[in-house]
């Protein structure tokens, strides 16, 4: 009984970790949302925006870590390594079809603000198959 117990709370507790998680995703994408709405320091918007990911893609990674074996946590390590090189890939990508497109100068507040903002993303996107794996 009392082992059932201890599972049922262990249970709960990573559904509310996830549940919160979730939420600060959703706030941090609706704050998002919200400041470019506005109109107003668009390209701070997705500096923030990409901030928020980066940081919070740092703190699952580290409590998903916590939660492994070593074996998990180097297959962990590895994967985390990949997806870095897959990024790096991606935001050059990014930069130069944004540049490509040639919509807004290089350098100006839009073109970082559309380059920021795609960045921001897919860090969040990482930030979600983590969490799916908490």
């Amino acid at each position: 009984m009392l082992k059932k117990s201890i599972i049922v709370i262990c249970i709960t507790l990573s559904f509310t970790c996830n549940s919160q998680t979730l939420k600060t995703i959703e706030k941090i994408e609706t704050a998002h949302q919200e400041c470019l709405d506005s109109g107003e320091n668009m390209n701070g918007c997705s500096e923030e925006y990409f901030a928020k990911a980066d940081e919070l893609l740092n703190t699952i990674y580290k409590k998903l870590k916590q939660k492994l074996s070593a074996n998990e946590q180097s297959i962990l390590k590895s994967e985390q390594l990949k997806w870095i090189k897959k990024r790096d890939k991606y935001f050059q990508k990014v930069y130069l079809d944004t540049k490509r497109e040639g919509e807004f100068g290089e350098g100006s507040s839009g073109f970082n603000m559309i380059v920021t903002d795609l960045q921001a993303k897919f860090v969040m996107d990482r930030v979600k198959t983590l969490m799916k794996k908490l």
